[in-house]
Order: C-alpha cells, then sequence, then structure tokens
C-alpha cells in the first residue's frame, strides 16, 4: 500500500514537473520571438540584404513620389548604410548630389568604405544630430524621410530645420510602417514597436509648417515580408 501510494506521488511530481517545463518555455519562447522578429526586420538595413531588398522595396516608386532627376540635390535622413542613398545617387547623377545622414557613425563608416571600394562621388555623407539632420540651408531638391521618422522623439525640431533646409518647390517625402492591428495605438506604444500611423505624422508634418500635397496609405504591402504596410506622404512648404 505504502509503495502504490509513493509511486502515485512520485508519478504526480513528474506531471507536475512536466507541465512546468512545458509552461517555462512557451514563455520563452513568447518572450524571445518578438526580438527574433525586430532582428529580422533590422537586418534589412546592412548591405547583405539589400538584394533581397530590392524584391519588395520598390525604391523606383520612392524616387517618382519624390519628384526628381538628373542634378537635383537630395537628402536621405535615417540613411542607415545607404540603400537608398546609392539608389539616389544614380538618380540625380554626376551632376546631383546626396546628403546621406545618420546618427550612428559606424553606419556612415561602412556607406564611406562602401562609396570609396565603387568611386561614387556624388553622396556626401553627414554625421546628424538627434535633432538635427545638419543638412544645408536652401539647398535640396527633396528630403526622404525612410522609415525612420517613427524613431525621432525630437520631430518638430528635425521639421523645423528640414523645411529650412529645402528650396522653395522642395518635397518632404515621409514612408513609415505600420501594421493594420496596431493602427489605434497611442503614440506611444507605436514607436515603441519600430512603427507609426499615418494620422500622427499628417497632424506633426502640418503643425511643422508644411502642405500635404499627396498621401497614400497602403504606399507598400510588406505583410509577407515583414508583418505591416508602408505608407507615404509627400509634403511642400506652406508658403501661405
Amino acid at each position: 500500500m505504502i509503495n502504490i501510494l509513493l509511486t502515485i506521488s512520485v508519478n504526480d511530481k513528474l506531471a507536475i514537473f512536466g507541465v512546468m517545463k512545458k509552461i517555462i518555455i512557451g514563455v520563452f519562447i513568447f518572450l524571445l520571438f518578438p526580438l527574433f522578429i525586430q532582428a529580422q526586420y533590422n537586418n534589412i538595413y546592412s548591405e547583405s540584404a539589400w538584394e533581397e531588398r530590392d524584391r519588395w522595396q520598390h525604391s523606383e516608386w520612392i524616387i517618382k513620389a519624390m519628384d526628381i532627376s538628373e542634378g537635383a540635390i537630395v537628402a536621405d535622413i535615417g540613411c542607415h548604410e545607404g540603400y537608398m542613398s546609392v539608389k539616389l545617387s544614380k538618380a540625380v547623377g554626376s551632376g546631383g548630389k546626396v546628403y546621406a545622414v545618420d546618427v550612428n557613425a559606424s553606419r556612415l563608416e561602412k556607406l564611406n568604405q562602401y562609396l570609396k571600394d565603387r568611386e561614387i562621388e556624388n553622396i556626401k555623407t553627414i554625421k546628424g544630430d538627434y535633432d538635427n539632420p545638419r543638412t544645408p540651408k536652401n539647398s535640396l531638391d527633396a528630403a526622404l524621410i525612410l522609415d525612420t521618422y517613427h524613431e525621432i522623439d525630437d520631430y518638430q525640431l528635425v521639421l523645423k530645420h528640414l523645411k529650412a533646409s529645402l528650396k522653395a518647390s522642395g518635397k518632404l517625402v515621409i514612408i513609415e510602417p505600420i501594421a493594420d492591428e496596431r493602427k489605434d495605438w497611442t503614440r506611444k506604444n507605436q514607436t515603441a514597436r519600430h512603427e507609426i500611423a499615418m494620422r500622427y505624422v499628417l497632424k506633426e508634418v502640418g503643425k511643422a509648417g508644411f502642405k500635404i500635397i499627396e498621401q497614400k496609405d497602403p504606399f507598400l504591402d510588406r505583410t509577407e515580408e515583414k508583418g505591416d504596410k508602408l505608407w507615404m506622404i509627400v509634403a511642400v512648404k506652406n508658403n501661405l
């Protein structure tokens, strides 16, 4: 009788241990899965991911929205390792210029080496501040903020500086991701997920003295690749 009770007790302990083990593993996966997804997401910025990014980014759509041609002077704000900067370099040609701006010096070092190896001379890298891209005043035909605006805390200051850098007819193009299921979240919760809904940025850009001339949501559907969609707004300086 005692042996039977002891056997049941041991089996119960093993069963409980098994359940606890499954719970711990489940919690571990739950906590790490978002980090895994984010790591994949971050990888799109590195040069090694550019070829795959070409499959879904549609840089030609972005360049068309910027309304630029050979000889134009443009800025790529939050350029990372230079994916769009290199695309823009080809669009503006040898007579144009691309200011590749980032706050991360190591990214700019990688881009500078890339430019040196390929003898690309119409891209100038700029180490920006978190509240100031440090682009020259009254010089830009267009400025692009691609998948970066949500990272900017002092967005009103950055918009103010970009407004001063744009020519009278210069265009500001902002393209950002947001998942459909998080569109109604607060701005803080969205940016914590490295995304932001168009409705917040429309208000902020208007407050900074810009006029929206085009908006598209979605601009690009990358649900299959990244689980979200990109929206786009195009703005010019409101001279009224």
